[in-house]
C-alpha cells in the first residue's frame, strides 16, 4: 500500500538554503547530502531569487482570492436597497465608480444571485402583460368567399363533363 507524500518541513528547507549560500555545492550535491531531489533544491532556489525569502511563502488552497470582499456585498446590497430598479449594467457602473472594483457583468449577476437579490428586470423574458384581443372590421381571411370559388371549378382543374 502506498500513501501520499509529505510536504518537507520548512526547517529543512531553511537548511538547504543556508548550506547553498555559503556556497557547500551544487544542486545535486546538496540534494544527496540532505536526501531531497536536485530538482527541489533547483525549486527552492528559484523561489529564493524571486521572493528573498528562505520561508516557504504562503499559498491559497482556493486560487485567486476575490475582487468582492466583504465592503464591496456590503456597498452592493446597499445600492439595491436605496434603488430596487437598478439593472445590472447600471450596479456594475456605480460599484466600479464608488469602490474603484471593475467587475464583469457576469460576476455582478452570480454576486446578485448570492446575496439572494432578485432580478426586476430582463429583456430575454417576455412581459407579463395579457395580449390585447385583435380588432378587426374586415372579415377573416381563414374562410372563403362564396364569390371567389365557383361551384365545380378549381383554380387547379378544368371542369370535367359528367357522362350522361
Amino acid at each position: 500500500m502506498t500513501t501520499m507524500g509529505r510536504a518537507y518541513s520548512d526547517d529543512l528547507r531553511v537548511r538547504i538554503l543556508e548550506a547553498d549560500e555559503r556556497g557547500e555545492g551544487s544542486c545535486r550535491v546538496l540534494a544527496k547530502r540532505f536526501g531531497v531531489s536536485w530538482e527541489y533544491v533547483r525549486k527552492l532556489r528559484r523561489q529564493r531569487a524571486a521572493t528573498g525569502q528562505k520561508v516557504r511563502v504562503a499559498q491559497s488552497r482556493y486560487g485567486v482570492r476575490s475582487k468582492v470582499t466583504e465592503p464591496v456585498k456590503a456597498h452592493m446590497l446597499a445600492l439595491v436597497k436605496s434603488q430596487p430598479d437598478l439593472t445590472l449594467a447600471q450596479l456594475r457602473e456605480r460599484i466600479h465608480s464608488d469602490k474603484g472594483v471593475s467587475m464583469s457583468w457576469g460576476l455582478v449577476h452570480l454576486w446578485v444571485a448570492r446575496l439572494g437579490l432578485r432580478l426586476k428586470k430582463s429583456r430575454s423574458t417576455p412581459s407579463n402583460e395579457t395580449p390585447k384581443p385583435t380588432v378587426s372590421v374586415a372579415p377573416s381571411s381563414t374562410s372563403a368567399s362564396s364569390r371567389s370559388i365557383r361551384k365545380g371549378l378549381s383554380s387547379l382543374t378544368k371542369a370535367v363533363s359528367r357522362p350522361r
